[in-house]
């Protein structure tokens, strides 16, 4: 007899109207798939992507309320658009969730590119914005009347393009927060100065919209449950906010202000807003649903919060990119085949930089137009025997997919246990994502059909017994050796994890400071040792994207390691390290000298095999040393192309 693994999470929530079939709201993120003010078929294919997996809410992120608040590129609620968002309300309702939409307005941050009219950019202060170039008017009544429209009136219109309940945000330091913000708002009319004032517009907006989508119709906000800052609003104060904005809205989720703990690295603990969700609900005057957001990764820590009564609902985001089928898998009582989110934030600073998704373990995500659902995989016509040789990350994602296309398939691995470079995350600190993908990519490959040959070279009498039709060479990267005098003296970064009995003593000097390098400083740093890390550039992490390099920066700031930049390594001894910066001559005294200046890809079995087979491919670090999204579409695609 059937049992639900997860009965918390998945029991159907009234909302208003509306019933919601589960307690998982798949959460707005940006996907900047718009053209022309419109969002793309790529969009409406994302996001059906999202329903089909199970969420019980969908939600279409960043669409703009007026002219002046875009953020982003606009999405344009014109009669011709229509079609378009009836059709994306149409594909989520299909696959039996609700259909939502985050309304936006970027106030003193809106950037003129994205506007027709940048002197409409206003805030609740007037300033001038470094980062945006944009001047920012304070905001008259006149002003306020003209946003709160903006609200009600694009609320209106995706309700007539069949969307269920739209989500106002008031969080993330946009224009609702920007007025609950004693840090930013300095006004001194009845707008500005006590709670009550900061309050006063954003309440307002509600009431505006409340009254133009009448009685029935449910309304949700996003809500910031602090503002992480000694000088900032509180939980507390947003507990005032809703004892009052309940008269208007339906639920709450609750996310959170400022980057490290808004878009969370490895670095940071899971479920940083859960606490603040549970004191609101648990406040005994909030009497509307909470939905908890931020690193909520897994099903079982989702029935956690649930079920001890922290929230009512969890928002999730990156985790549905990873695997959009999650809660699907989770109802089927099948945990093991979710694939994990690594909270690399590669989809988010992708988007940001290239206007579009990349997921590190998703490579269907924000292609779905493409390569369909990813649910399942048509079986190859033309069955083939494969040979991939090398068992790291992009090995056995070459692996899993070739034998799910019918494929025979043989997985040859030079050492003892698959994993490759990924076999470090056993032994760091923080990494825990990144180790249970591996422990994912290792399980999956041995379900599959795959045969698996551990502790086997690739010679050629091992060719020609397989006899392939397809060869994929994962042979991965290797460490290379600064021409520093003394470097035999020093050990790469890697080897803190790989060598169990390496006593590195208390002091310990990394010379290169790209993302090996820090991330190792911060394991070490971690373990109690004294860092220090020397670059050779300007700054550090220069291999790391904006989002995911303020996370780490920021641990680096509360890890105490000591960064030289402008530190040119000149000689290794036993004892320490020699540099130069600014132009004087330093000594670090050091218990351990370890270097990480980048990796060189290991190929030579790809010229050696290139003729063995009508078909050879190389992948993953191989081809060109990167991160695990690289390996994971290359393994992908490599097996697609057989």
């Amino acid at each position: 007899m059937y049992k639900q693994q997860y009965p918390h999470l998945f029991t159907p929530l009234k909302i208003r109207d509306l019933i919601v079939k589960n307690r998982i709201m798949s959460a707005p993120n940006m996907m900047f798939r718009t053209i022309g003010g419109r969002p793309d078929d790529y969009y409406i294919r994302y996001l059906e992507h999202k329903a089909r997996g199970g969420a019980g809410i969908v939600t279409l992120g960043e669409a703009n309320v007026c002219d002046g608040g875009n953020h982003t590129p606009g999405m344009e609620t014109t009669l011709e658009n229509l079609a378009i968002y009836a059709e994306m309300s149409r594909v989520i309702h299909e696959h039996g969730a609700a259909a939502n939409v985050e309304l936006t307005h970027g106030g003193m941050r809106a950037k003129p590119q994205f506007n027709h009219d940048p002197s409409l950019i206003m805030g609740p202060s007037e300033l001038d914005n470094p980062m945006t170039g944009a001047h920012v008017k304070a905001m008259t009544e006149a002003d306020m009347e003209y946003v709160a429209n903006g609200f009600a009136d694009t609320a209106a219109y995706y309700f007539h393009a069949g969307f269920d309940t739209v989500l106002l945000h008031c969080a993330h330091s946009w224009l609702l927060t920007q007025f609950m913000s004693p840090l930013v708002n300095q006004r001194t009319d009845e707008y500005g100065g006590s709670l009550e004032n900061r309050l006063r517009f954003p309440l307002y907006v509600l009431k505006k919209v409340r009254e133009r989508i009448g009685p029935d119709r449910a309304l949700t906000i996003r809500l910031s449950g602090s503002e992480r800052h000694p000088d900032g609003f509180t939980t507390q104060d947003m507990i005032k906010f809703l004892e009052k904005a309940q008269e208007f809205i339906d639920m709450a989720e609750i996310s959170t202000e400022n980057m490290p703990w808004q878009f969370t690295t490895p670095y940071v603990p899971r479920g940083q807003n859960v606490p603040m969700a549970e004191e609101i609900k648990k406040s005994g005057s909030i009497f509307i649903p909470i939905y908890a957001h931020g690193a909520i990764l897994e099903p079982e820590q989702a029935e956690e919060i649930i079920a001890s009564g922290k929230a009512d609902g969890v928002s999730m985001s990156r985790a549905l990119i990873a695997d959009p089928y999650l809660p699907k898998k989770a109802a089927a009582g099948r945990p093991g085949n979710i694939t994990p989110c690594l909270r690399c934030l590669n989809c988010t600073d992708n988007d940001n930089l290239n206007r579009h998704f990349v997921c590190s373990v998703n490579p269907l995500t924000g292609h779905e137009l493409r390569l369909g659902f990813g649910d399942s995989v048509e079986t190859a016509a033309d069955r083939k025997k494969v040979l991939i040789v090398g068992g790291g990350p992009a090995g056995m994602q070459a692996a899993i997919t070739a034998a799910a296309l019918g494929h025979t398939v043989t997985l040859v691995e030079r050492g003892p246990v698959l994993g490759g470079l990924l076999r470090f995350t056993e032994t760091d600190s923080f990494k825990h994502e990144l180790r249970r993908f591996r422990e994912y990519l290792v399980r999956q490959t041995g379900k599959s059909s795959a045969k698996i040959l551990l502790n086997t070279a690739v010679t050629d009498e091992l060719v020609d017994s397989i006899d392939p039709d397809g060869i994929i060479i994962a042979t991965g990267s290797e460490p290379v050796v600064p021409p520093i005098p003394g470097v035999e003296s020093a050990r790469h970064a890697t080897d803190i994890y790989f060598d169990p009995g390496f006593d590195m003593g208390e002091r310990v000097v990394i010379i290169g400071g790209g993302l090996v390098g820090l991330e190792a400083g911060l394991h070490l740093s971690n373990l109690g040792k004294r860092v220090t890390v020397l670059e050779l550039c300007e700054e550090v992490a220069r291999d790391a994207k904006w989002v995911y390099r303020a996370g780490l920066m920021h641990a680096v700031d509360e890890s105490g390691m000591e960064i030289v930049t402008l530190a040119n390594t000149k000689e290794i001894s036993a004892s320490g390290v020699t540099y130069e910066n600014g132009g004087k001559t330093v000594s670090a005294a050091a218990d351990t000298i370890l270097y990480a200046t980048g990796m060189r890809p290991v190929n030579a079995a790809y010229f050696a095999l290139y003729g063995k087979a009508p078909s050879v491919a190389l992948i993953g670090d191989a081809k060109k040393p990167g991160k695990v999204d690289g390996a994971m579409s290359g393994g992908y695609f490599a097996a697609l192309d057989l």
